[in-house]
């Protein structure tokens, strides 16, 4: 049987699972302020953004009339 690893709270088969890759969670310790996450969900925003939103800049104009 799955048990919350905070509260060791019965889960069953829904228990909530983490990117921290500890878990199962029960529902209050889902979210990552309540059970002490160690992911960093910042760098991976700023990973995903910087890689699917390139730096695109023009060409600089020499001969401007």
């Amino acid at each position: 049987m799955n048990r919350c690893e905070v509260c060791k709270k019965k889960v069953g088969l829904t228990g909530f699972n983490c990117k921290c890759e500890e878990g199962p969670f029960c529902g209050e310790h889902r979210y990552p302020e309540s059970h002490g996450c160690t992911f960093d969900y910042k760098e991976e925003g700023r990973e995903s953004i910087s890689k699917n939103n390139p730096v695109v800049k023009g060409e600089k104009m020499k001969n401007r009339c």
